[in-house]
Protein backbone atom coordinates (compact mmCIF):
# COMPACT_ATOMS: atom_id res chain seq x y z
CA UNK A 1 0.00 0.00 0.00
CA UNK A 2 1.05 3.34 -0.85
CA UNK A 3 0.37 6.71 0.77
CA UNK A 4 0.94 9.59 -1.70
CA UNK A 5 3.00 12.42 0.61
CA UNK A 6 2.79 15.11 -2.88
CA UNK A 7 2.44 14.33 -6.73
CA UNK A 8 -0.25 12.85 -8.93
CA UNK A 9 -0.52 9.65 -10.12
CA UNK A 10 -2.43 8.14 -12.77
CA UNK A 11 -3.85 4.38 -12.26
CA UNK A 12 -4.25 2.42 -15.75
CA UNK A 13 -4.88 -0.86 -16.87
CA UNK A 14 -4.27 -3.01 -19.98
CA UNK A 15 -7.12 -3.26 -21.81
CA UNK A 16 -5.24 -5.54 -24.55
CA UNK A 17 -5.30 -2.74 -27.20
CA UNK A 18 -3.64 -0.54 -25.15
CA UNK A 19 -3.68 1.08 -21.78
CA UNK A 20 -6.80 2.98 -20.21
CA UNK A 21 -6.77 5.03 -17.29
CA UNK A 22 -9.32 4.53 -14.70
CA UNK A 23 -8.85 7.61 -13.00
CA UNK A 24 -5.90 9.83 -10.86
CA UNK A 25 -4.89 10.49 -7.31
CA UNK A 26 -3.31 13.44 -5.62
CA UNK A 27 -1.83 13.91 -2.14
CA UNK A 28 -3.04 11.80 0.98
CA UNK A 29 -4.90 9.27 -0.96
CA UNK A 30 -3.92 5.48 -0.80
CA UNK A 31 -3.17 3.28 -3.81
CA UNK A 32 -2.83 -0.22 -3.60
CA UNK A 33 -4.40 -0.48 -0.23
CA UNK A 34 -6.30 -4.21 -1.36
CA UNK A 35 -2.70 -5.80 -1.25
CA UNK A 36 -2.87 -5.53 2.51
CA UNK A 37 -5.79 -8.03 2.14
CA UNK A 38 -5.41 -10.15 -0.60
CA UNK A 39 -2.37 -12.06 -2.29
CA UNK A 40 -4.49 -11.98 -5.60
CA UNK A 41 -2.43 -10.40 -8.30
CA UNK A 42 -3.51 -7.10 -9.40
CA UNK A 43 -4.34 -6.04 -13.25
CA UNK A 44 -3.78 -2.39 -12.51
CA UNK A 45 -0.71 -0.21 -12.97
CA UNK A 46 0.47 3.11 -11.40
CA UNK A 47 2.07 5.83 -13.23
CA UNK A 48 3.35 9.31 -12.04
CA UNK A 49 2.07 12.08 -13.63
CA UNK A 50 4.65 14.57 -12.16
CA UNK A 51 7.16 14.57 -9.22
CA UNK A 52 5.60 12.19 -6.76
CA UNK A 53 6.63 11.00 -3.09
CA UNK A 54 4.88 7.68 -1.68
CA UNK A 55 5.55 6.21 1.54
CA UNK A 56 5.29 2.35 0.94
CA UNK A 57 3.78 -0.06 3.75
CA UNK A 58 3.77 -3.87 3.15
CA UNK A 59 1.96 -6.47 5.12
CA UNK A 60 4.56 -6.56 8.17
CA UNK A 61 5.32 -2.56 8.56
CA UNK A 62 1.46 -2.61 8.18
CA UNK A 63 0.36 -4.21 10.95
CA UNK A 64 3.32 -2.78 13.23
CA UNK A 65 2.04 0.67 12.58
CA UNK A 66 -1.63 -0.65 13.76
CA UNK A 67 -0.33 -1.85 16.56
CA UNK A 68 2.02 1.19 17.93
CA UNK A 69 -0.33 3.95 17.00
CA UNK A 70 -3.49 3.69 17.60
CA UNK A 71 -4.94 6.65 16.01
CA UNK A 72 -3.57 5.65 12.83
CA UNK A 73 -5.16 2.17 13.07
CA UNK A 74 -8.25 4.25 13.41
CA UNK A 75 -7.94 6.35 10.46
CA UNK A 76 -7.21 3.20 8.10
CA UNK A 77 -10.42 1.77 9.45
CA UNK A 78 -12.73 4.38 8.59
CA UNK A 79 -11.04 4.72 5.42
CA UNK A 80 -11.84 0.94 4.91
CA UNK A 81 -15.00 0.86 6.15
CA UNK A 82 -15.81 3.92 4.19
CA UNK A 83 -14.68 2.04 0.82
CA UNK A 84 -16.02 -1.25 1.46
CA UNK A 85 -19.21 0.38 2.03
CA UNK A 86 -19.22 2.03 -1.43
CA UNK A 87 -18.41 -1.38 -2.75
CA UNK A 88 -20.82 -2.93 -1.12
CA UNK A 89 -23.96 -0.99 -2.11
CA UNK A 90 -22.67 -0.75 -5.45
CA UNK A 91 -22.86 -4.01 -5.89
CA UNK A 92 -25.77 -5.12 -3.95
CA UNK A 93 -28.03 -2.29 -5.48
CA UNK A 94 -26.78 -2.66 -9.13
CA UNK A 95 -24.55 -5.70 -9.82
CA UNK A 96 -26.13 -8.15 -8.37
CA UNK A 97 -29.49 -7.02 -9.06
CA UNK A 98 -28.10 -6.83 -12.92
CA UNK A 99 -26.77 -10.10 -12.66
CA UNK A 100 -29.78 -11.80 -11.27
CA UNK A 101 -32.03 -10.37 -13.95
CA UNK A 102 -29.37 -11.10 -16.51
CA UNK A 103 -29.47 -14.68 -15.67
CA UNK A 104 -33.87 -14.35 -15.82
CA UNK A 105 -33.23 -13.42 -19.45
CA UNK A 106 -31.11 -16.08 -20.40
CA UNK A 107 -32.92 -18.52 -18.55
CA UNK A 108 -36.12 -17.37 -20.37
CA UNK A 109 -34.17 -18.23 -23.87
CA UNK A 110 -32.86 -21.35 -22.55
CA UNK A 111 -33.71 -23.36 -25.65
CA UNK A 112 -32.50 -21.13 -28.21
CA UNK A 113 -28.97 -20.65 -29.81
CA UNK A 114 -26.53 -18.63 -31.33
CA UNK A 115 -23.97 -19.45 -33.58
CA UNK A 116 -21.46 -16.83 -33.20
CA UNK A 117 -18.19 -17.76 -31.97
CA UNK A 118 -16.50 -16.62 -28.90
CA UNK A 119 -13.57 -15.42 -31.08
CA UNK A 120 -16.60 -12.98 -32.88
CA UNK A 121 -17.48 -11.51 -29.51
CA UNK A 122 -13.96 -10.60 -27.79
CA UNK A 123 -13.37 -9.12 -30.95
CA UNK A 124 -16.27 -6.20 -31.08
CA UNK A 125 -16.38 -5.83 -27.39
CA UNK A 126 -12.45 -4.81 -27.80
CA UNK A 127 -12.97 -2.81 -31.07
CA UNK A 128 -16.02 -0.94 -28.61
CA UNK A 129 -13.93 -0.43 -26.17
CA UNK A 130 -11.45 0.85 -28.01
CA UNK A 131 -13.42 2.99 -30.22
CA UNK A 132 -15.71 4.23 -27.64
CA UNK A 133 -12.38 5.48 -24.95
CA UNK A 134 -10.72 7.22 -28.75
CA UNK A 135 -14.05 8.58 -29.04
CA UNK A 136 -13.76 10.03 -25.29
CA UNK A 137 -11.12 12.39 -25.94
CA UNK A 138 -12.92 14.25 -28.80
CA UNK A 139 -15.00 17.23 -27.52
CA UNK A 140 -17.76 16.14 -29.56
CA UNK A 141 -18.04 12.68 -27.23
CA UNK A 142 -16.06 13.90 -23.81
CA UNK A 143 -19.17 14.15 -21.82
CA UNK A 144 -20.96 11.32 -22.93
CA UNK A 145 -18.47 8.78 -22.65
CA UNK A 146 -16.49 8.16 -18.59
CA UNK A 147 -15.22 5.07 -17.23
CA UNK A 148 -19.07 4.32 -16.60
CA UNK A 149 -19.59 4.11 -20.15
CA UNK A 150 -16.53 2.55 -20.66
CA UNK A 151 -17.15 -0.87 -18.59
CA UNK A 152 -20.61 -1.23 -19.31
CA UNK A 153 -20.06 -1.51 -23.24
CA UNK A 154 -17.22 -3.54 -22.78
CA UNK A 155 -19.71 -5.48 -20.61
CA UNK A 156 -22.79 -5.91 -22.78
CA UNK A 157 -21.82 -5.57 -26.20
CA UNK A 158 -21.05 -9.35 -26.78
CA UNK A 159 -24.83 -9.38 -26.16
CA UNK A 160 -25.86 -7.37 -29.00
CA UNK A 161 -27.49 -9.92 -30.93
CA UNK A 162 -29.33 -12.12 -28.59
CA UNK A 163 -32.19 -11.64 -30.37
CA UNK A 164 -30.99 -14.36 -32.85
CA UNK A 165 -31.86 -17.08 -31.05
CA UNK A 166 -35.46 -16.28 -31.69
CA UNK A 167 -34.62 -16.95 -35.37
CA UNK A 168 -35.61 -20.18 -37.03
CA UNK A 169 -32.38 -22.73 -38.02
CA UNK A 170 -33.22 -22.36 -41.30
CA UNK A 171 -32.46 -18.69 -42.11
CA UNK A 172 -29.71 -18.33 -38.75
CA UNK A 173 -27.55 -20.93 -40.37
CA UNK A 174 -28.83 -21.32 -44.02
CA UNK A 175 -25.17 -21.67 -45.87
CA UNK A 176 -25.35 -18.58 -48.25
CA UNK A 177 -26.96 -15.21 -48.41
CA UNK A 178 -30.52 -14.83 -47.65
CA UNK A 179 -33.48 -13.93 -49.98
CA UNK A 180 -35.70 -11.06 -49.21
CA UNK A 181 -38.07 -12.86 -46.91
CA UNK A 182 -35.54 -14.66 -44.98
CA UNK A 183 -33.79 -11.04 -44.59
CA UNK A 184 -37.38 -9.68 -42.86
CA UNK A 185 -36.91 -12.38 -40.46
CA UNK A 186 -33.20 -12.20 -39.82
CA UNK A 187 -33.82 -8.15 -38.87
CA UNK A 188 -36.62 -9.24 -36.10
CA UNK A 189 -33.26 -10.64 -34.38
CA UNK A 190 -32.83 -6.76 -32.84
CA UNK A 191 -36.49 -6.19 -31.54
CA UNK A 192 -36.22 -9.73 -30.08
CA UNK A 193 -33.34 -8.70 -28.45
CA UNK A 194 -34.99 -5.45 -26.88
CA UNK A 195 -37.67 -7.73 -26.19
CA UNK A 196 -35.61 -9.63 -24.18
CA UNK A 197 -33.79 -6.90 -22.25
CA UNK A 198 -37.51 -5.10 -21.66
CA UNK A 199 -38.16 -8.20 -19.41
CA UNK A 200 -34.65 -7.93 -17.58
CA UNK A 201 -35.57 -3.92 -17.12
CA UNK A 202 -38.83 -4.46 -15.56
CA UNK A 203 -36.69 -6.71 -13.16
CA UNK A 204 -33.46 -4.40 -12.87
CA UNK A 205 -33.73 -0.97 -14.19
CA UNK A 206 -29.89 0.02 -14.18
CA UNK A 207 -27.95 1.95 -16.79
CA UNK A 208 -26.16 -1.10 -17.71
CA UNK A 209 -29.12 -2.63 -19.26
CA UNK A 210 -30.27 0.27 -20.24
CA UNK A 211 -27.30 0.34 -22.33
CA UNK A 212 -27.59 -3.16 -23.55
CA UNK A 213 -31.38 -2.61 -24.70
CA UNK A 214 -30.47 0.66 -26.70
CA UNK A 215 -27.55 -1.46 -28.42
CA UNK A 216 -29.62 -4.42 -29.16
CA UNK A 217 -32.49 -2.55 -30.90
CA UNK A 218 -30.33 0.25 -32.21
CA UNK A 219 -26.93 -1.36 -33.76
CA UNK A 220 -28.38 -1.72 -37.60
CA UNK A 221 -29.50 1.88 -37.68
CA UNK A 222 -27.31 3.62 -39.95
CA UNK A 223 -26.14 7.22 -40.23
CA UNK A 224 -28.00 8.04 -43.22
CA UNK A 225 -31.88 6.88 -41.85
CA UNK A 226 -31.39 3.67 -44.02
CA UNK A 227 -31.44 1.29 -41.05
CA UNK A 228 -33.32 -0.74 -39.27
CA UNK A 229 -35.72 -1.44 -37.11
CA UNK A 230 -36.90 2.14 -36.82
CA UNK A 231 -34.70 4.19 -39.71
CA UNK A 232 -33.04 6.26 -36.58
CA UNK A 233 -30.57 8.88 -38.61
CA UNK A 234 -27.86 10.78 -37.13
CA UNK A 235 -27.35 11.45 -33.10
CA UNK A 236 -30.78 10.42 -32.99
CA UNK A 237 -28.82 7.06 -33.05
CA UNK A 238 -27.98 6.02 -29.76
CA UNK A 239 -24.20 6.53 -29.49
CA UNK A 240 -23.48 2.89 -27.92
CA UNK A 241 -25.66 1.58 -30.80
CA UNK A 242 -23.42 3.86 -33.38
CA UNK A 243 -20.18 2.42 -31.59
CA UNK A 244 -21.53 -1.13 -31.93
CA UNK A 245 -22.10 -1.15 -35.45
CA UNK A 246 -18.99 -0.02 -36.06
CA UNK A 247 -17.28 -3.05 -34.58
CA UNK A 248 -19.93 -5.35 -35.84
CA UNK A 249 -19.40 -4.03 -39.49
CA UNK A 250 -15.51 -3.78 -39.24
CA UNK A 251 -15.38 -7.69 -37.88
CA UNK A 252 -17.85 -9.01 -40.43
CA UNK A 253 -15.50 -7.54 -43.13
CA UNK A 254 -12.42 -8.71 -42.00
CA UNK A 255 -13.52 -12.61 -41.46
CA UNK A 256 -14.64 -14.97 -43.85
CA UNK A 257 -18.73 -15.78 -44.27
CA UNK A 258 -20.16 -18.47 -46.19
CA UNK A 259 -20.91 -16.51 -48.88
CA UNK A 260 -18.01 -13.62 -49.31
CA UNK A 261 -14.00 -14.16 -48.55
CA UNK A 262 -12.81 -12.24 -45.75
CA UNK A 263 -11.13 -8.53 -46.90
CA UNK A 264 -8.11 -7.19 -46.53
CA UNK A 265 -7.04 -4.65 -43.97
CA UNK A 266 -6.25 -2.27 -47.13
CA UNK A 267 -10.23 -3.45 -48.54
CA UNK A 268 -11.60 -3.02 -45.52
CA UNK A 269 -10.26 0.79 -44.30
CA UNK A 270 -11.50 2.03 -48.29
CA UNK A 271 -14.76 0.25 -47.52
CA UNK A 272 -15.45 2.09 -44.08
CA UNK A 273 -14.05 5.02 -45.34
CA UNK A 274 -16.54 4.88 -48.29
CA UNK A 275 -19.41 4.30 -45.72
CA UNK A 276 -19.14 7.54 -43.70
CA UNK A 277 -22.12 9.50 -43.84
CA UNK A 278 -24.17 7.13 -45.36
CA UNK A 279 -23.75 4.17 -42.99
CA UNK A 280 -21.90 5.37 -39.98
CA UNK A 281 -21.18 8.57 -38.01
CA UNK A 282 -18.49 10.72 -40.32
CA UNK A 283 -16.46 11.82 -37.24
CA UNK A 284 -16.31 8.18 -35.84
CA UNK A 285 -15.24 7.31 -39.36
CA UNK A 286 -12.42 9.58 -38.69
CA UNK A 287 -11.13 8.45 -35.40
CA UNK A 288 -11.62 4.65 -36.71
CA UNK A 289 -9.52 5.40 -39.40
CA UNK A 290 -7.13 7.53 -37.46
CA UNK A 291 -6.40 4.30 -34.89
CA UNK A 292 -7.12 1.58 -37.44
CA UNK A 293 -3.97 -0.31 -36.07
CA UNK A 294 -5.50 -0.82 -32.65
CA UNK A 295 -8.46 -2.52 -34.27
CA UNK A 296 -5.88 -5.05 -36.78
CA UNK A 297 -4.25 -5.97 -33.51
CA UNK A 298 -7.63 -7.03 -32.00
CA UNK A 299 -8.67 -8.16 -34.81
CA UNK A 300 -5.19 -10.61 -35.23
CA UNK A 301 -5.30 -11.28 -31.28
CA UNK A 302 -8.76 -13.10 -31.16
CA UNK A 303 -9.10 -15.32 -33.71
CA UNK A 304 -11.46 -18.53 -33.87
Amino acid sequence: MFFIRRGRVAVLRDMGWGERELGTMGENEVVGEMALISDETRSATVRTLEETECFELGNDSFDALLEQEPAFAQQVARYMTKRFSALTRRTSDELLGAYRALMFAIADLTDSRDPETGAHLERTRNHCTALAEKLSRRPRYRDAIDHGFLESIYHVSPLHDVGKVAIPDAILLKPGRLDTGEFAVMKTHTTAGAAAFAKVLEQSDTPLFRMAHRICLHHHERWDGSGYPAGLSGDAIPLEARIMSFADVYDALRCRRVYKPPMSKEETAGEIRRSAGAFFDPEMTEVFLDNIRIFEEIHDRYQD
